[in-house]
């Protein structure tokens, strides 16, 4: 592939962690405190439920580390599946990642036009749609300079969304702290259930940190920093978490979280007064746009690598000088723009979450068979007690994409059914047309 160029390793490890963090934190942690306060009205509980989230977070990326370090590339999940199960199950990977990511592109563009109506942005000539796609153009043209470009507006990015939270903490706790409640605290006032749904919430808020494998190509000694800038990130966005946590219940009780649909928002208005709104408006723009910028980046490096794999045209298997996918990238954004305008991104976006729980099993899958059938495969960093972590991570991750699958079966099947349907026509066409990839599906 010399003579279409080739990524670059140019990205440190800062990027890495810029990366988890700008994958994780965004609207999810003004949104669920509010309901995570559900479940207790205990302070020390509801904290301990946001560290505990982290843990598990940690847990679930063993994996992902694993493999990202020991089979560093621009599919990254798609890799590791090619690699343990084969070019089937390569193909059925590809089209879930595409599929899933490139329609939360859109959903995530549709976010960040709302959110510039809502500051006036155009002065009401254009509606969310086409802000939307403003978007898609912007960052399109921010990551097309090259990945050292691209790799900086992350760091600024997630820098920024850090030091506003902190600063939001700060700031909540420079005030008095909130009375509290006179009559006895009610420890589960939802029992299990609330619980139950509280990790679910908070296990979302995490989420993200796994797209970090995708730049192992491009990350300077990724047997090492890959697995770092995972675990780092993890450990950052927990801390960051639950400082924000704790300066919420410092202006809010539980009982008043609970009700509220924006906690943080609420907490904020106490300090900042009528222009909490503008504040949160401004940095839910700025979460959604780091989001939407990784995405991008993200998202091209998959399409990349299944276009040199033969999965996609080769024409998007070209790389600029300064290590940029454009041509996969033009392609991102053609495709997100189409999901925004059709309006499919929409039920896409519901199938999503059976999906993206199916990814975390089938991470686990390829890191078990890949110990059975390469256990001389040179792994920097190893999952410690490997066997019954694994066993107990795959029964974790199954049991919970069950528990996705019951809540919402019409969209999990759907999502399911298509990709199956997808891949199947792609492998017949291909067959019938006797291409070289759909032989090497045999």
């Amino acid at each position: 592939m010399s003579d279409k160029g080739h990524l670059l390793r140019v990205l440190g490890i800062v990027f890495g962690l810029a990366a988890v963090v700008g994958s994780v934190v965004g609207q999810g942690i003004l949104r669920a405190p509010g309901v995570v306060a559900q479940a207790s009205e205990s302070p020390w509980i509801l904290v301990a439920l946001w560290v505990l989230g982290g843990i598990l977070a940690a847990f679930a990326a063993l994996p992902f580390a694993e493999l990202g370090a020991a089979l560093p590339s621009a599919g990254g999940v798609v890799a590791f599946a090619g690699r343990a199960f084969g070019p089937k199950a390569r193909l059925a990977t590809a089209f879930t990642m595409l599929l899933m990511l490139i329609s939360a592109l859109a959903g995530v563009a549709i976010v960040a036009g709302e959110f510039l109506v809502r500051l006036g942005v155009g002065g009401g000539r254009f509606g969310p749609g086409a802000l939307a796609t403003f978007m898609l153009v912007l960052f399109f043209i921010v990551n097309a300079p090259g990945t050292r470009m691209s790799g900086t507006v992350q760091i600024l990015f997630s820098a920024t969304k850090g030091v506003v939270l902190m600063a939001l903490a700060a700031a909540l706790f420079s005030q008095p702290g909130v009375a509290q409640p006179a009559t006895p605290i009610d420890l589960a006032p939802q029992g299990w259930l609330g619980f139950a749904t509280a990790m679910l919430v908070i296990v979302g808020a995490y989420n993200g940190w796994g797209d970090v494998v995708v730049y192992g190509e491009e990350i300077e000694n990724p047997g090492k920093q890959v697995p770092r800038a995972i675990f780092g990130g993890i450990l950052g966005v927990t801390l960051l978490y639950v400082a924000v946590n704790l300066a919420l219940l410092h202006r809010l009780t539980p009982a008043e979280m609970a009700v509220s649909e924006f906690a943080a928002a609420d907490a904020a208005g106490t300090v900042f007064g009528g222009t909490g709104d503008l504040i949160f408006t401004l940095f839910g723009l700025l979460s959604i746009s780091a989001i939407c910028s990784l995405m991008m980046m993200t998202i091209s490096r998959i399409t990349y690598d299944s276009a040199r794999e033969g999965i996609l045209p080769s024409y998007f298997a070209t790389v600029t000088p300064r290590g940029t996918p454009l041509r996969a990238m033009s392609l991102v954004v053609v495709g997100s723009a189409a999901f925004l305008w059709s309006g499919t991104y929409l039920a896409l976006s519901s199938t999503s979450t059976s999906l993206s729980q199916a990814i975390f099993v089938l991470v686990a899958l390829c890191a078990m068979r890949l110990r059975i059938t390469e256990p001389g495969l040179g792994r920097p960093f190893k999952v410690p007690y490997f066997w019954p972590l694994m066993s107990l991570l795959l029964l974790l991750d199954a049991v919970t994409l069950a528990v996705f699958v019951a809540q919402d079966p019409y969209y999990a099947l759907l999502g399911f059914g298509l990709v199956a349907v997808l891949s199947g026509g792609y492998w017949l066409l291909a067959r019938l047309g006797g291409a070289k990839q759909a032989k090497d599906l045999t």
